[in-house]
């Protein structure tokens, strides 16, 4: 009799085991259930988010570019490991996020202006929407969607910053005019009758006048004086 007591509730204790198994809450992963042909697939993502930053001009300078979590919606996003990168001119980086489940994370990205004088740094402000799904082979996958603060309609998958570097052109500082060599003055022959050397007109004139009335006398006298002897 007790042995048959004994069976019945072995019988009876294994139903109960099995019942209480199957109400404990299991958490599933879905890491578990997924496989591809390499083997299972983690349900989870890294998405990159690039960033650019050009300069305008000549200047040696790394600058900052911040991500955050939107304000308004994005206190739920995941956040890089390093939130600040720096970043020199014209060499994209990229902010990498890691992502365990699907959803919409939102973002703003903006550059913190630096003190270099003659540097315009661009103020622009990006909204960032990460979309996290379900990939086929059961991960997931992400895609990037940005914007401009003061153009919401225009997306952009990669976010540029364009800092100009104006200093003001070096004065120019004029060439020293050569002073001429002085010219030495023509050595005049002995006895020779030159005029004198003057910039005023007036004077040669006179000297002129002079010269032809020295000379119209002087005909006058021998033309008289070659009278006088024929009339002898």
């Amino acid at each position: 009799m007790n042995q048959a007591i004994r069976k019945l509730s072995g019988l009876l204790v294994l139903p109960v085991l099995l019942a209480a198994l199957l109400l404990m809450p299991v958490k599933a992963y879905a890491e578990d259930a997924a496989t591809d042909a390499t083997g299972p697939v983690a349900y989870e993502c890294d998405v990159q988010l690039p960033v650019t930053v050009l300069l305008h001009g000549n200047y040696d300078e790394a600058f900052q570019i911040v991500l955050s979590q939107d304000p308004d919606k994005g206190e739920n996003a995941p956040m890089p490991e390093n939130p600040t990168m720096t970043i020199k001119e014209d060499v994209t980086h990229y902010f990498t996020i890691h992502y365990t489940e699907p959803g919409d994370y939102f973002y703003t990205v903006h550059q913190t202006a630096g003190n270099t004088e003659y540097m315009t740094y661009d103020d622009t402000v990006y909204y960032v929407q990460i979309q996290v799904v379900n990939s086929e082979n059961g991960g997931l996958e992400g895609s990037v969607h940005a914007n401009k603060a003061e153009n919401p309609t225009e997306k952009t998958a990669e976010l540029q910053f364009l800092n100009t570097y104006a200093p003001p052109a070096p004065a120019v500082t004029p060439k020293p005019t050569a002073t001429p060599a002085p010219v030495a003055p023509t050595a005049t022959p002995t006895g020779a009758f030159t005029l004198p050397q003057t910039g005023d007109t007036m004077p040669l004139i006179t000297v002129l006048v002079v010269m032809l009335v020295a000379a119209a006398a002087l005909v006058v006298l021998f033309v008289a004086r070659k009278r006088k002897n024929n009339g002898k």
